[in-house]
């Protein structure tokens, strides 16, 4: 890398940063970047507060329709969004290879931080289909990056390009883009994305959170068909199933049990669509300070006192979902709530399972994976190059595009991919996902969290 530039880059960006300080704003994007905006049709328009309105469809026409009566997606209430004006947001795939080319013949390397090891492969061929330009890919945890990246940016040996990775908690969409450390590109030639995903940044991955059963227990077809049967009891009170997910330490089930109180309407509608009659809320609210008469936390509440297991991995999840049969020792159905991405790993491994798709009010919530280009990299070009060639290219079908989308459980954000070549069975309308809400799960998950933990010690003693 370019030490030089990188320490002038990092100087003016923190000039920058005490003149806004100055005018009073600390929030005001880069004078060249535009909030909200942008040239290309794919990024998100800026819009009016609203609570839980309609939102856009999918832009896919390879997915079934989505039902009527899907519950669609709050929009952030104020965009916290930079997205990139710049005029390498303009330039075509050539344009951007040949000004990349002049940033490598200047001594410079193109670093990108991913908590996937997608990337990597994917980098490969980036390599091979442009001759002169190399990656340094680094793989880093998630929650690693929300602390290296502003850490990054106060430093003087700050060296990072671009970043892929999810934002389970939405830290990164509420603190990164005002602070300035990255920014939006949304491809000119990137016409096609899924505009559900793209409130919080580039997408170029959905993966949903999703239940499981036993498909050799229920060779027709799950029984379940709502939440809330998953916590019916027998009349001697013992319970009817036995159920599994992660603890609420991991970000990405605190994330859901967040947009489950977020949408605890549409819990409570489906306790009474079920047993024709109001839910009624056991929850102690004023004991921790929580929102009183919420079917998300009554739901949450009542998972903690049925029969339940929590695992750190999905794998196992899907392993215990399995080991369920007619013939085992009491015959108790099991069901797992974690990642579809493991889908296609149990079946390879003769595993019985599979989603559960047709509950009430939905199947779950999905999570995206985002690109972020660093305010001040030293390779603009090159890493608007890589992101493109990341999200497959003007037309979606570019083989970088192959390391990411080319799984089971894994559903490409551009409507020109071909989703059911991995997911025949599971086409992403028809799971049922809702997007996550990452401007309420900043603002909850750490109460959630409080109240999962809470609640299940005081029901093991």
């Amino acid at each position: 890398m370019n030490t030089a530039k990188k320490v002038l880059a990092v100087a003016l960006a923190l000039i920058m940063v005490l003149a806004m300080v100055a005018c009073g704003s600390g929030t005001t994007a880069p004078a060249t970047e535009t909030k909200t905006e942008s040239s290309t049709g794919s990024a998100p328009a800026a819009s009016e507060p609203k609570k839980e309105e309609a939102a856009p469809a999918a832009t896919t026409e390879k997915t079934e329709e989505k039902p009527a009566d899907k519950q669609e997606v709050a929009q952030p209430t104020v965009s916290m969004l930079v997205t990139d004006e710049s005029e390498y947001a303009k330039m075509t795939e050539e344009e951007l290879y040949q000004e990349a080319l002049k940033e490598y013949a200047d001594g410079h390397t193109l670093v990108v931080y991913s908590e996937t090891s997608s990337t990597e492969k994917s980098t490969k061929k980036f390599e091979e289909a442009y001759p002169g330009l190399t990656v340094e890919v680094s793989k880093k945890k998630a929650k690693d990056l929300v602390t290296l990246i502003p850490q990054e940016a106060k430093s003087t040996t700050a060296y990072s390009d671009l970043v892929i990775t999810s934002d389970s908690t939405g830290s990164i969409y509420e603190e990164w883009y005002k602070n300035g450390y990255v920014l939006a590109y949304y491809p000119a030639d990137v016409t096609d994305l899924n505009q559900d995903y793209v409130a919080y940044g580039l997408p170029i991955t959905i993966e949903c959170n999703v239940w499981y059963y036993n498909t050799e227990m229920y060779p027709d077809g799950c029984p379940i068909t709502n939440w809330w049967q998953l916590l019916e009891q027998n009349e001697d009170g013992s319970y009817k199933y036995k159920l599994c997910t992660h603890p609420a330490s991991t970000l990405s089930l605190a994330s859901d049990f967040c947009n489950m109180v977020l949408h605890g309407d549409e819990f409570a509608k489906a306790y009474e669509d079920l047993y024709g009659k109001p839910l009624e809320y056991t929850y102690p609210a004023d004991e921790l300070g929580v929102e009183p008469n919420n079917a998300g936390y009554e739901w949450i509440y009542r998972y903690l006192q049925s029969s339940y297991t929590l695992f750190t991995d999905s794998d196992e999840i899907c392993t215990y979902v399995d080991s369920a049969t007619a013939d085992t020792a009491d015959g108790t159905p099991i069901f797992g709530y974690g990642t579809g991405i493991k889908l296609g790993d149990a079946h390879d491994n003769g595993m019985k399972v599979d989603y559960i798709t047709d509950i009430a009010p939905f199947s779950g919530f999905a999570k995206t994976k985002y690109v972020y280009i660093r305010t001040n990299t030293d390779n603009p070009a090159a890493a608007r190059l890589f992101t493109l060639f990341s999200l497959g290219g003007k037309d979606a079908t570019g083989n970088g595009y192959d390391a990411y989308v080319n799984r089971t459980g894994c559903y490409p954000t551009r409507a020109n991919r071909d989703e059911l070549q991995f997911n025949p069975d599971h086409p992403l309308a028809s799971v049922h996902s809702l997007p996550t809400n990452l401007e309420y799960v900043y603002e909850h998950y750490v109460d959630i969290q409080d109240f999962f933990e809470y609640y299940a010690a005081a029901f093991k003693k």
